[in-house]
């Protein structure tokens, strides 16, 4: 199967898409009622599932959106488990069943406010909520000057591995989770000879030296164990142990966490930072991420356009203000 989608026979799966639709009919049956399984399933497939078959094809589900989206699921099922002790089922559940399920449980338990959302407005349910899912986004954060001491280390250090060195730099300098690094292609990369820039979101980033020359590198030497077995030069900056695969971005992490650098917190430091000095749009548009996560590092940096970005991530903003294009400078790596 692997070297069929490494020669271009078959067409490329989206692994961790498709281990989600194989676990949701095993999850799905720890529910006795078969019309409730079906509500579930109507749900979970045109609403999370849905979200994940609509992404672009060069951006397969991530390690972190698949847990996302199971922890939502396993949510819901658990609601409709707990229901029946109460002497009630989905059909018949009233907000106080709600609001006494969220009171004496852990915070996951809010996930359900998608599903319920959705039963109440196909009338599976009367009218019921729940309050939004939310954490601390900066509680696990490494301090700037760590931050820019790994950078530093990356940058000057002999030694390092040219892939973990690149690696370390879009995380550390464009807050790149490994999920999105390993799944950066060649194409990704548009370079005219003097000016390199990289398509992290809908507009593409220019990359600042000496981090341009490493994707050059890595453009014309890609490293990898089984890209000689592809029939041409591979088509990931980062090709992973299988023919025709990126990198799985549990490797690239581990690869990270050697040289000191544990993705988590030292991305939510580059994030802190960006989110301080670029505006909410090009925020966006530029590093990949959506307005409601521009707008909730916008409130959590405190920055000057933090009413702006929310706002427009609740949908009631008018047009968009001048000068807030693409056209903010790129971090540089010193």
């Amino acid at each position: 199967m692997r070297p069929l989608v490494a020669h271009g026979v078959l067409a490329v799966r989206d692994e961790h898409l498709a281990r989600i639709e194989r676990w949701l009919p095993k999850v799905l049956g720890r529910l006795p009622d078969a019309g409730e399984r079906r509500i579930v399933e109507r749900w979970a497939r045109w609403q999370p599932l849905r979200r994940l078959h609509r992404q672009p094809e060069h951006r397969p589900t991530s390690h972190g959106q698949a847990c996302g989206i199971r922890q939502e699921i396993r949510a819901v099922v658990r609601l409709l488990e707990w229901l029946p002790a109460q002497g009630s089922s989905l059909a018949s559940c009233t907000q106080d069943h709600i609001d006494a399920y969220l009171a004496t449980g852990p915070a996951e338990r809010l996930r359900i406010r998608s599903f319920l959302h959705w039963t109440s407005r196909h009338q599976h349910t009367r009218a019921l909520t729940a309050p939004f899912y939310t954490s601390s986004l900066a509680a696990d954060i490494v301090a700037a000057d760590t931050r820019w001491r790994l950078v530093h280390r990356l940058v000057q250090e002999p030694g390092i591995a040219l892939r973990d060195r690149t690696a370390g730099l879009l995380l550390l300098l464009f807050a790149q989770p490994p999920s999105r690094i390993c799944a950066l292609s060649r194409d990704d990369v548009l370079d005219d000879g003097t000016t390199l820039r990289l398509r992290l979101g809908t507009h593409p980033v220019e990359i600042p030296p000496p981090l341009d020359g490493m994707l050059r590198e890595l453009v014309r030497h890609p490293v990898g164990k089984a890209h000689r077995l592809e029939p041409g030069p591979s088509r990931w900056l980062f090709p992973g142990a299988r023919a025709g695969r990126p990198m799985e971005p549990v490797s690239l992490s581990r690869r990270l966490k050697a040289l000191g650098i544990r993705p988590r917190p030292t991305r939510n430091a580059s994030l802190m930072d960006l989110a301080a000095e670029l505006p909410a749009f090009v925020f966006s548009r530029l590093l990949g991420f959506s307005e409601q996560t521009a707008a909730n590092w916008m409130a959590e940096s405190g920055g000057d356009d933090a009413p702006y970005a929310a706002h427009r991530a609740r949908g009631t903003a008018g047009t968009r203000p001048a000068n807030r294009g693409s056209t903010a400078p790129a971090p540089r790596a010193p």
